[in-house]
């Protein structure tokens, strides 16, 4: 699980030196880009009103994909009051380039104080900003995009009988051959997915990782569905979501 404390970098040192040492930040993401599972984002909201840390999320895979409005895994788990930093990237859902920290007027003064990234960094052109700001627009607007992408989960689990949790799939096939082999098979068969090999993964559990979009269709998804079936089994494979999200 991808879930550590950060104790170092200028704007985390600076706040340390102002709060108790028991009040380490905790960094995580919020949806794992090679699992396709969720952090257990309620559990560490429960130990945040307890113990009263920081908590920073990175939020990459889930902006404008999960959520009502496209908000990302703290407002699909409700829970957004309790983010105090949320990192993300206006490459996935955005089409775009480039990334953005949503966090309170304070941490923002000292970012752009202290941070070492932002401060010696070119700003970003005002097309990518102008897109960027549009695509947010549109996820707002065209709320049946989002529903899509999540209508292709629930079919994806119905044709194959695999528990997945979110628009990525991950299908664990173990050895490189096995995963390169597939994905050629795939590739002729229409469909681009990448074998993910080390030291992406562990050695022996190189996986076929398939991300869903809203212009996927039902249809596109039997004849994935088909194609996979061709070149592994179902029953054999491993998969990492066995549950809703990740345990503690």
């Amino acid at each position: 699980m991808e879930l550590f404390l950060v104790i170092k970098g200028p704007p985390i040192t600076l706040w340390l030196r102002f709060n108790p040492i028991s009040q380490l930040p905790v960094f995580f993401a919020s949806l794992f880009s090679m699992d396709g599972d969720f952090a257990p984002i309620v559990e560490l909201v429960k130990l945040r009103r307890k113990h009263g840390f920081l908590l920073a999320i990175d939020d990459a895979h889930a902006t404008l994909v999960c959520g009502k409005t496209g908000g990302g895994a703290a407002e699909k788990f409700k829970c957004e009051n309790d983010v105090d930093i949320c990192i993300g990237t206006l490459s996935k859902a955005s089409g775009c380039h480039g990334g953005f920290i949503a966090c309170s007027k304070k941490w923002k003064q000292l970012i752009q104080s202290r941070g070492r990234s932002f401060i010696f960094s070119t700003s970003t052109p005002v097309p990518i900003a102008a897109a960027a700001h549009a695509a947010v627009n549109v996820a707002k607007q065209e709320t049946w995009r989002r529903k899509a992408i999540w209508n292709r989960v629930l079919e994806f689990r119905a044709m194959t009988r695999i528990p997945i949790t979110s628009p990525i799939i991950s299908l664990i096939v173990g050895s490189e051959v096995k995963a390169l082999e597939a994905s050629r098979h795939l590739l002729k068969s229409g469909f681009h997915v990448t074998a993910i090999r080390p030291p992406t993964v562990p050695s022996n559990s190189c996986r076929l990782r398939i991300a869903l979009s809203a212009v996927h269709t039902r249809d596109d998804l039997r004849k994935l569905v088909t194609a996979l079936s061709e070149c592994i089994n179902f029953e054999e494979i491993g998969f990492n979501c066995k549950n809703y999200s990740s345990k503690l």
